[in-house]
């Protein structure tokens, strides 16, 4: 009986102490299994953290580089604005420049018709007198062949009009002539020869026409234009020469005295009387350009029984 019921124990504490481990692995197993489902909720949670982190730092780039962008933007902005103003300024300039200019050539060109105006007048007087003046107006026309020495440098392009209109007035006020040529400063002639045309109607409006589009070779010195002109004209003929420029070269380190010499001996018959009267018309900029032209004009004239006329070009 004894035997029995300590085998009886024994078989009860070791059912019970299995119930208990089994019972404790249980608890240790949810134990483990709820700290594992923790775990994997933080480590998901922190997969997210960072995927947010990721996409902040990717946005952030992009709004660095927008920003720039931007700056690059403001920069040339800024860049093209001063270039704006600057252009505004000089439009500006540009267009008192031009209303100056038009001013001064209402102005010079009101001066020349006044002094075209005199000279007409008084020829008119003098042809119904059936007398020609020596001199009207401060310009001699009793010529018999003139002769138009014109510079066809650059800068006479520029006021090509005005030499057209100005050599055109100068031919109707003389009365009719024998004959008229236009040369360059250089010598070349206008048209195929080296000839005087006929002074008709035809001739000259043929002749402004032909004008128009005359250019060449030009030093901006007038000097090989009158010599060769006065190598070719007979003592007996009464010539003018018009000399029209806007700037004088003097060619190396000669100065223009000697031209001025050389000039007045070719000029000069045996009998000391002058060839050809010789006339200048000079266009003297605002920026001061042509007054050496203007300078050499005036001696050459008044040594060679001419007159000249300084205009603004």
């Amino acid at each position: 009986m004894t035997k029995n019921n300590r085998r009886s124990s024994e078989l009860f504490n070791l059912s019970f102490l299995d119930i208990i481990s089994c019972g404790f692995g249980a608890i240790v197993i949810l134990l483990l299994i709820s700290k594992t489902g923790v775990e994997n909720n933080n480590l998901n949670q922190v997969e997210d953290e960072v995927k947010i982190l990721i996409e902040l730092q990717e946005k952030n780039k992009s709004l660095v580089e927008r920003k720039k962008t931007l700056d690059s933007q403001l920069v040339f902005l800024t860049s093209s604005e001063n270039q704006l103003e600057n252009e505004i300024k000089s439009i500006e300039k540009a267009i008192e420049k031009l209303s100056n200019e038009k001013r001064n050539s209402v102005e010079s060109n009101s001066e020349f018709s006044k002094k075209l105006k005199n000279i007409k007048n008084a020829l008119q007087n003098s042809n119904d007198n059936n007398e020609r003046d020596i001199e009207v107006g401060g310009i001699p026309v009793d010529s018999e062949y003139i002769v138009f020495i014109i510079d066809t440098s650059g800068s006479m392009q520029r006021i090509w009009k005005k030499v057209m209109m100005y050599v055109e007035e100068i031919i109707k006020i003389h009365p009719t002539v024998k004959g008229f040529k236009i040369i360059n400063d250089q010598g070349v002639p206008m048209g195929a020869n080296d000839t005087y045309l006929i002074d008709t109607e035809t001739f000259r409006a043929g002749a402004i026409a032909q004008l128009k589009n005359f250019s060449g070779q030009s030093s901006s010195n007038p000097v090989r234009g009158i010599i060769s002109s006065l190598r070719k004209i007979k003592t007996n003929e009464r010539t003018s020469f018009y000399v029209i420029g806007d700037d004088y070269s003097m060619i190396g380190s000669r100065e223009f005295s000697k031209d001025l010499k050389n000039i007045r001996d070719l000029n000069t018959t045996i009998s000391g009387k002058r060839k050809a009267r010789i006339h200048g018309i000079g266009f003297i900029s605002s920026e001061g350009s042509g007054l050496e032209f203007s300078k050499f004009m005036r001696a050459l004239t008044q040594e060679n029984d001419g007159t000249f006329i300084a205009l603004p070009d």
